[in-house]
């Protein structure tokens, strides 16, 4: 392999880099404040994905409200959800919590077309927001970076890193930090763990929404199966005992499918999905994961 494609290779990896880390965080966020693995969050940012669609495509909007109004959508069932259907079942054990989950899934994935009947074939709203690419030369290679590309990968970075901000500076995310660490010391500290983990649901939905709208596909209530997929190996390969493990797992899956695919397209995932398993063979709970040991 020539330097030239090997950095065209990484460049083209970032979109898909940005899309997964966005998705992840929503998954480990939930998942480390509320102990739910939430299978329907890729519904989720579907239906506010749909909602930027509706307002950007089919109503003319600008494409950056329109973003924000989906983002705002997928906040607001967030919260919903949470306070609603996942706290009054807190006492369910975690294979109810993830049955409930998987039936709000199947519940977006059929009310979608119900209630976006006008949009049928089109592609996310995000899509439209620039052509052509940016090229430059590194180390003597010439190299494409589509603008595309560059504003999904802008949106992540800002968005991801104002969360990781919040989480150490700020009060709430020392209250995601202790909730995450022991629920019911965090109450007993006076965190309002019910605020928490509301928050949790709905920033999680809010950026999955920003990876739902800068996937490269037409539109389709079950869009984001693929991409919910890759945020739990994602998560399952960097490690559930913080929150930054999970990116480098979803920076590591898109880089090896893009490599795999310069020699294979046809088996590019399947490779992917060996190398994981692999490595989660040889580190059970993950390439930064930590061993809980309980104490009796």
């Amino acid at each position: 392999m020539d330097l030239g494609l090997f950095l065209q290779t990484i460049v083209n990896s970032f979109q898909g880099i940005a899309m997964y880390s966005l998705a992840t965080f929503g998954i480990v966020l939930i998942f480390r404040t509320s102990a739910t693995t939430n299978f329907a969050q890729g519904a989720i940012a579907t239906f506010g994905c749909y909602v930027a669609t509706q307002f950007g495509v089919i109503n003319g909007m600008n494409l950056w409200v329109s973003l924000v109004l989906g983002m705002l959508t997928a906040f607001a069932l967030g919260v919903i959800i949470d306070n609603f259907i996942i706290r009054r079942g807190k006492d369910v054990n975690a294979a109810g919590k993830q049955m409930i989950t998987m039936g709000l899934l199947l519940v977006f994935t059929n009310i979608i077309p119900v209630i976006f009947s006008m949009i049928t074939i089109t592609t996310p709203a995000t899509k439209n927001f620039a052509t052509g690419s940016f090229n430059f030369t590194l180390l003597g290679q010439d190299i494409y970076w589509p603008y595309q590309s560059m504003i999904c990968v802008l949106l992540a970075v800002v968005l991801l890193g104002a969360v990781f901000a919040a989480l150490k500076f700020t009060k709430w995310g020392l209250g995601v930090r202790a909730t995450a660490s022991n629920e019911t010391v965090a109450k007993m500290m006076g965190v309002n763990t019910k605020v928490i983990t509301a928050l949790s649901w709905a920033i999680a939905g809010a950026l999955a929404t920003v990876a739902a709208c800068s996937m490269q596909t037409v539109l389709n209530p079950a869009m984001m199966g693929k991409a919910q997929t890759y945020g739990f190996l994602a998560c399952v390969l960097g490690g559930l005992s913080s929150f930054i493990a999970p990116i480098i797992g979803a920076i590591i899956i898109p880089v090896v499918i893009n490599f795999a695919a310069i020699y294979t397209s046809a088996w590019a995932e399947l490779i992917m999905f060996c190398i994981v398993l692999l490595l989660i063979l040889i580190r059970p709970n993950g390439l930064f994961g930590k061993k809980f040991i309980k104490k009796v």
